[in-house]
């Protein structure tokens, strides 16, 4: 395995490029999925939805 200059460039490429991906999908997720955030039904619905 090459463990020049051009071969470490490369990973630190690729890494960046895996870390810029995962942050993108984690910002996704936490601004436009919105995580824990309840539709708009009444806290009695919510708890007891039968009635």
């Amino acid at each position: 395995m090459s463990t020049g200059s051009k071969a470490r460039s490369r990973m630190y490429t690729y890494v960046m490029v895996i870390l810029v991906i995962g942050l993108v999908i984690a910002g996704v997720y936490t601004f436009v999925v919105k995580p824990g955030e309840t539709r708009d039904a009444p806290a009695v619905e919510a708890v007891n939805p039968n009635g």
